[in-house]
């Protein structure tokens, strides 16, 4: 999947990947329902960071 980025947009596409899933997570009407309010607020920015993250990624790719 990342055989075609460079070494920064490996990690911005980790990084996007893994605040998507967080974010996922801690949304109550899609991941866990108990998690506390303080943190379910949390959801919907790391969602959007993560999709944002992984979009800019593709725009680093390796020369051929």
């Amino acid at each position: 999947m990342l055989k075609k980025h460079n070494r920064i947009g490996k990690i911005l596409a980790n990084i996007g990947i893994y605040l998507f899933a967080i974010g996922f997570a801690l949304n109550p009407t899609l991941g866990v329902p108990d998690i506390p309010e303080p943190y379910s607020s949390f959801s919907v920015p790391l969602i959007v960071i993560g999709i944002v993250l992984s979009v800019t990624s593709n725009f680093s790719r390796k020369k051929d």
